[in-house]
């Protein structure tokens, strides 16, 4: 109780002081948030059972955000949308991504999904801010239907993520690339 007193009271003219040596805090727009710009590189990779648990992880996500059936609600394609493109670093790549998802699901597409497979071809942990991060290069292929015609869509990406536990969160795409694979 006498702790809480004392770091209450205090001279008038301390605070004055205080309040006049704050300088404001000037963010660069540009790499605001971007954790794939200030990662350290590592070499440290991943164990084989974590790598696992990361494409298993990374698969839940690229298949429940980078192409979804077109069935779902608009409100929550949005909620969708507005978090893919949160996520991504570089304005080009954002631009090009909002792009192609007003075509692909222009003219009222119908799209389905039905398959996500995931292949990570590394995967490293490094430190930043007291917290363990890791840097992975992976390959999503999406397959489906869109508007009765079959597709499959193979993503390159280079991935922020944290994994904890079994647990995977992808915090941001540092890089994305795609192309439309022939169907057989």
């Amino acid at each position: 109780m006498c702790c809480c007193l004392a770091g209450c009271s205090g001279d008038s003219e301390e605070k004055e002081a205080s309040e006049e040596s704050v300088k404001p805090l000037i963010i660069d727009s540009e790499t605001y948030g971007s954790l794939y710009e200030s990662l350290p590189d590592s070499d440290v990779s991943y164990t084989d059972e974590q790598i696992d648990d990361i494409t298993q992880g990374i698969n839940d996500w690229a298949g429940s955000t980078l192409l979804v059936d077109s069935g779902l609600d608009e409100e929550t394609r949005d909620l969708i949308d507005q978090s893919l493109y949160e996520s991504i670093v570089s304005q080009d790549d954002l631009e090009k991504v909002k792009s192609d998802r007003e075509s692909f699901y222009g003219d009222e597409a119908e799209v389905t999904i039905s398959q996500t497979e995931t292949a990570v071809a590394s995967a490293t942990v490094t430190r930043y801010n007291n917290k363990d991060l890791g840097r992975v290069r992976c390959e999503t292929r999406i397959s489906g239907t869109r508007n009765g015609e079959p597709f499959t869509r193979s993503y390159q990406m280079i991935l922020v993520i944290s994994y904890n536990e079994g647990v995977t969160a992808v915090y941001e795409i540092g890089k994305i690339e795609w192309e439309d694979l022939e169907q057989n």
